[in-house]
């Protein structure tokens, strides 16, 4: 009976201490997603692409044909949300 007591208490602290965990990972996560949506660059490749909805290799192509304008510093990519924006209107079907 002592025993199952405790198995019960001990299964409750890893379960506290798995919420407890996953409850700031989540924090940090959001914070990040919140950063990201406040800032008005996109940055990288990756990041257009996300951005977009489509593949990396497109989104370098976009970039690669000037069809977004950027600005880059040594490997450092990134795009302006607005001007992201003005291609997506112009080439919507």
């Amino acid at each position: 009976m002592i025993e199952n007591i405790n198995n019960e208490v001990f299964k409750e602290q890893i379960i506290s201490e798995v919420v407890e965990r996953v409850s700031r990972l989540l924090d940090e996560k959001f914070e990040g997603i919140e950063a990201s949506l406040a800032s008005p660059y996109v940055n990288g490749i990756n990041g257009l692409a996300k951005y977009l909805g489509i593949g990396e290799s497109l989104a370098t192509q976009i970039k690669n044909n000037n069809e977004i304008a950027y600005s880059q510093r040594g490997r450092e990519i990134w795009f302006r949300k607005s001007d992201i924006e003005k291609f997506m209107s112009k080439n919507r079907a």
